[in-house]
């Protein structure tokens, strides 16, 4: 009978790839190409954000992109832990999901699109348009440059992912809006 890791065994051997992940970021990623790419990504998406978001509106989008950012982040660590993906590069060395995408990349482009987008129509129309953009172009760029590492998984995988995650946000925020209108 096969005998299970116990609780301090499964957190040494965790505490040591962790370890090993830090040491690895410190000595091969940080400062790389890669992660002045990913230093990029971080920034850019704000300022062009920054400089188009609509001011009246701001809080509602802002909350809107807070919420996609706190979903993506939570889908990428299921991915991660799961084994279906996997990041070479990251921004830092703390977390296993992909920061750049979680915090910024995908939360501002959804931002734009819920911004510009007022019918649910033109709304589901960008979001297959951006799905496929990231499954079948940002996805195989970022397996290119070794950022991004598929392990169980194939980029056909993300396009759900992607497009639900846009309309189960706004559909939550619709509720919100709705609800925060009747007091």
């Amino acid at each position: 009978m096969k005998k299970f890791a116990g609780f301090e065994e499964t957190y040494a051997l965790q505490s040591a790839a962790d370890v090993a992940g830090r040491d690895f970021w410190f000595q091969s990623v940080v400062f790389t190409y890669q992660w002045w790419l990913l230093v990029a990504l971080t920034i850019i998406p704000f300022i062009i954000w920054w400089k188009i978001v609509d001011r009246r509106r701001f809080f509602e989008i802002t909350t809107y992109g807070l919420l996609i950012a706190l979903f993506a982040g939570l889908l990428d660590a299921i991915g991660v832990e799961t084994d279906a993906w996997e990041y070479k590069y990251d921004l830092l060395p703390l977390l296993d999901v992909f920061i750049v995408y979680d915090i910024s990349v995908l939360p501002v482009s959804y931002m734009v699109i819920y911004q510009y987008c007022h019918t649910w129509q033109s709304f589901a129309i960008a979001h297959v348009i951006v799905s496929l953009v990231f499954a079948y172009v940002s996805e195989p760029l970022l397996v290119y440059l070794k950022i991004y590492q598929l392990i169980n998984w194939q980029h056909t995988y993300s396009i759900p992912g992607y497009f639900l995650l846009a309309v189960f946000i706004r559909w939550v925020m619709s509720k919100f809006i709705k609800k925060s209108q009747s007091f």
